[in-house]
């Protein structure tokens, strides 16, 4: 899957705010979104974030790199 480059600016802005803690405020986020009345692209779009949340917070080897 293709994430677009909004989707990782949000991803980026919530791991500087929120650091380690960020997968967990996106779990919430969404958890909140599918209590509500909300557009399942919404869900969608956080849903995105939190993978993009969750391959910026990994840990990773020697030898991988973030582009």
């Amino acid at each position: 899957m293709v994430i677009n480059r909004n989707i990782w600016t949000v991803a980026a802005w919530l791991v500087a705010k929120h650091g380690a803690a960020a997968p967990n405020v996106v779990s919430a986020r969404i958890a909140r979104l599918r209590d509500g009345e909300v557009e399942a692209s919404a869900i969608a779009s956080w849903l995105q974030v939190d993978q993009a949340v969750h391959e910026l917070t990994r840990v990773r080897g020697d030898s991988e790199s973030v582009n």
